[in-house]
């Protein structure tokens, strides 16, 4: 059934009325409807037809990983429901300019074509429909998607189902009373309606941001809960985080996310950052950049690219980073710890850190970095005293402690309990000497303390695994470590002790399975950064999709322009002969047309034998029945024995129809068959 006049260029222009693509909508409006415009009509074949519903198939996956990669939790489904009508234009268009207003819809899928190419051919049954009310279905919903929550799109929606409904209404009661029934339905719906919003916020908070962002988390700059303490086996995730380029010298490069200078152990053992401030900072006047300390004479430089989370997330950066190029950024804030978050960004961001190792852009150290926590203190003098800490310089005392853990310690992710009255960490130091990067960073620190050396406890990430296939480093989210920072002459240095066998423990070998897992995230990034570096943070990529249009469209306008262009009302052109079946030169078809032309046609489902058996039971007996069959038993053979007939079998199959159609081909036999009675 066809949807009524004008309708579909109506709901497309609700739809652009609702997303804001207006000039988009109203294209497509004039496509759709300008059909009616139009006398002459596409005779599309069913291999075009097919060939346009996988371009609509591609369409569709391209749009749902596009806006997968592009967008977080739920908005990637409600970016992916917008641009379904763009999606579907295609086929639809080559309804409305072809010459059936149907289509048979199970050709159109790769499946099901298949089936109908197997052993069974022919036997699937058909299902042909007019596309017209599926496509006014998808612009309500995509208009649904993307609507501004106001009373106006419901009235939209209400007259537009009016104006569908109409036609298809029944004609056994009233047009007052079917149009009354309706308003009262559409009100009472309202209320309903206002409720389904509220579910779907409710939904959108509590499922499908979790899936969609599930275990992405960045730093919390107030609080770094850690794994000490824990019993069990550490299983950190292979996922893919961010990306790193410009890394140069033998040194694991660390990227630092967060900083913190308040240890407590209890059940849960955690670092604070105490009296976290931050402040917004100002953007280098005339430069695509932030100033974030001064540096004597240049450093290194290094590029990131990451995701952020609605625009929000945790710079990471290495230590002694003085300046930020690139990111765009509306408002970039950082705290006295070292900690950069951006707070009004695009979906990723590419920025190049400055660093330098005379270069420190954290806060002054105070009293707090010198606390001990007294829980720790005896564990922490056991171990300083047999080290004869006391007296050297700081970078002796480094060096020492350094020594100590590398060789004294193993790193291990399998937590074993057992600690007793003893603290998780005062365990690890003198009982297990077995841990994780956690372990190492907070004993280094509270060890520095404990010989007057200010130190802090930062969380970020290591880059130390290279890609041959995107020529930069990949930062999985086992990568995340953790190390104790010391003030050295005045400046923050990076004190990493974990043994350097955890490297190699979290660097794993390359499997097959990862590659592709690698190469779906690869593709992820660069339509991302496709997305969001093009235009004001990303506003500027709906005229892309546009050109998508432009393949079909010239596909289209040149089946129109050249063959298969018909007139309405006038007789369809003569298709190509299909190339013969085997057997169908059969003499015994002369019989089946003198049998139709007795007045005995056979039906389209009735196999030959049937419509036989049927033609026995009205004819007289006289006729030759028995001649019949051995007849239809040679050509049954003739046309699907894969053997065929031999010469002597085809003249013998000749001659009996011949002698059949001279036995009944005089008028009184022919007056017989047509009225046995």
């Amino acid at each position: 059934m066809k949807t009524p006049s004008f309708l579909l260029g109506a709901s497309l222009l609700f739809w652009g009325w609702q997303t804001g693509l207006w000039p988009l909508a109203g294209a497509l409006a004039l496509i759709v409807e300008g059909s009616r415009l139009v006398r002459s009509k596409w005779d599309l074949k069913t291999k075009d037809f097919n060939r346009l519903a996988d371009f609509c198939t591609l369409l569709f996956v391209v749009l749902l990983v596009y806006s997968f990669a592009t967008r977080r939790g739920a908005g990637f489904i409600l970016v992916f429901l917008q641009w379904l009508p763009v999606t579907f234009l295609p086929i639809l268009a080559a309804q409305v300019y072809g010459t059936s207003d149907r289509i048979d819809i199970t050709s159109r899928f790769l499946t099901l074509r298949r089936r109908q190419k197997g052993p069974k051919q022919g036997k699937g049954r058909s299902m042909a429909l007019n596309l017209t009310y599926p496509y006014f279905a998808i612009c309500i919903l995509s208009a649904a998607a993307a609507n501004w929550r106001t009373p106006w799109f419901y009235a939209g929606l209400f007259l537009l189902s009016f104006w569908a409904l109409w036609p298809l209404r029944s004609r056994r009661y009233p047009p007052v009373l079917w149009a009354g029934l309706l308003i009262l339905i559409g009100s009472v719906g309202y209320a309903g309606q206002m409720g389904l919003h509220r579910l779907q916020l409710l939904i959108e908070d509590r499922t499908l941001d979790w899936f969609a962002d599930y275990g992405q988390k960045d730093a919390d700059p107030y609080r770094g809960k850690t794994s000490i303490g824990d019993i069990g086996s550490l299983k950190p995730s292979g996922r893919i985080l961010f990306r790193v380029e410009g890394r140069s010298g033998p040194e694991v490069l660390l990227l630092r996310e967060a900083t913190y200078n308040a240890y407590v152990s209890s059940v849960s053992s955690a670092w604070f950052a105490q009296h976290s401030v931050f402040r917004v900072l100002t953007p280098d006047a005339g430069e695509a950049g932030w100033r974030l300390g001064a540096v004597k004479e240049p450093g290194k430089t290094v590029v990131v690219h990451i995701p952020l989370k609605g625009g929000k997330g945790m710079l990471k950066l290495p230590t002694g980073t003085y300046g930020i190029r690139g990111p765009q950024a509306l408002k970039i804030v950082r705290n006295q710890y070292g900690a950069v978050r951006v707070e009004e960004g695009p979906g990723i961001v590419s920025y190049e850190a400055q660093f330098g190792s005379g270069a420190s852009f954290d806060g002054p150290p105070d009293k707090n970095d010198l606390v001990v926590p007294g829980k720790e203190r005896e564990a922490i003098s056991r171990v300083a005293e047999p080290l004869r800490l006391e007296g050297r310089s700081p970078k002796e005392t480094v060096s020492v402690i350094r020594t100590f853990f590398q060789e004294k310690f193993r790193y291990s992710l399998v937590l074993e309990s057992g600690a007793g009255a003893m603290t998780p960490l005062g365990y690890f130091l003198l009982k297990s000497r077995s841990g994780h990067c956690e372990y190492f960073a907070t004993a280094t620190v509270l060890l520095l303390r404990a010989t007057g050396i200010p130190a802090r406890y930062a969380t970020g990430y290591s880059v130390q695994e290279y890609s041959d296939m995107e020529e930069r480093f990949l930062v999985r989210e086992k990568h995340a470590h953790a190390w104790a920072l010391a003030c050295l002459d005045g400046i923050w240095q990076n004190v990493d002790t974990t043994p350097a066998s955890w490297v190699e423990a979290e660097g794993g070998t390359a499997s097959f399975p990862r590659f592709f897992s690698n190469l779906w995230s690869w593709l992820a990034f660069k339509v991302s950064a496709w997305r969001w570096q093009d235009g004001d943070q990303g506003k500027g990529w709906p005229r892309h999709v546009v050109w998508l249009l432009v393949i079909p469209i010239l596909f289209l306008a040149r089946r129109f322009r050249t063959r298969g262009r018909t007139r309405r009302g006038k007789e369809e052109r003569k298709r190509p002969a299909l190339a013969a079946r085997p057997g169908s030169d059969s003499p015994f078809y002369l019989i089946e047309k003198r049998l139709t032309d007795l007045g005995h046609p056979r039906r389209q489902w009735e196999s030959v034998s049937d419509w036989m058996q049927r033609i026995e039971e009205l004819v007289p007996s006289t006729i030759h029945r028995e001649t019949l069959r051995s007849i239809l038993a040679v050509h049954y053979r003739y046309r699907f024995d894969p053997q065929g007939l031999g010469e002597d079998e085809r003249r013998l199959l000749d001659s009996s129809v011949h002698s059949w159609l001279e036995q009944h081909g005089s008028i009184d036999t022919m007056i017989a068959w047509s009225d046995p009675t």
